[in-house]
């Protein structure tokens, strides 16, 4: 097995999983609590991915192929049949093969590389920190709030995956999102959200201005 493929313990789920991204877990059943101590023995990682038909409990499910490995950070012992855990995402991966499904799921997996360009410019990255923040400013103001400080990171993968994480997009999309093999192409895509997301809610305050000022 070469150094950019391992074996890897997979947990379908209803969520998209980025890198970077933190995610909290509640593990209850019998297969997972196994595959939660054997993590535990190793090296503390397994792999989610999204899942395209069926459900989380129970029998089996339909996933996609591409996931994110999720590294586990602590886990609270509720009592014999609940774990809580926190994760974080690291690196993507693609499945490779399935060598086992049961209990759980076990499969080699590829590990992805981010792929950069030259498109990857200081402008793109402005355009899309500033649709964020102008996106959250906007719907904060909307709900009566502000934001003080817009902490999105300039670094051209981690601001992909920190937007991809916080848009409010069905998980579909996200997966989509996930899958994009440039990261450049991926914040084009988040720059299109955004700005398309924002239209709307620019006409409503807009409104709401109006029919401020015409009441003076």
């Amino acid at each position: 097995m070469s150094i950019d493929q391992r074996t890897l313990p997979i947990f379908p789920l209803n969520t998209v999983l980025f890198p970077e991204s933190s995610f909290p877990l509640q593990i209850f059943e019998d297969r997972y609590k196994q595959m939660l101590r054997i993590c535990l023995n190793n090296d503390s990682k397994f792999g989610v991915v999204l899942i395209k038909e069926g459900s989380e409990i129970g029998g089996q499910a339909t996933y996609h192929s591409i996931g994110t490995v999720a590294e586990i950070m602590s886990v609270n012992q509720e009592n014999e049949d609940l774990f809580r855990i926190s994760t974080i995402g690291r690196q993507r991966f693609q499945i490779l093969n399935i060598l086992d499904e049961k209990p759980y799921i076990d499969a080699d997996v590829l590990l992805l590389d981010e792929e950069l360009d030259i498109r990857e410019s200081s402008n793109l990255i402005a355009q899309v920190r500033q649709a964020a923040s102008s996106h959250i400013s906007l719907t904060e103001g909307l709900q009566g709030g502000w934001v003080n400080n817009f902490m999105a990171p300039w670094d051209p993968v981690s601001l992909s995956y920190f937007i991809a994480s916080a848009l409010q997009i069905d998980q579909l999309s996200k997966q989509e999102l996930l899958e994009e093999k440039l990261v450049s192409k991926r914040l084009e895509t988040e720059l299109e959200i955004l700005t398309q997301a924002s239209i709307p809610i620019k006409r409503v305050v807009k409104r709401r201005l109006a029919q401020k000022f015409s009441r003076n």
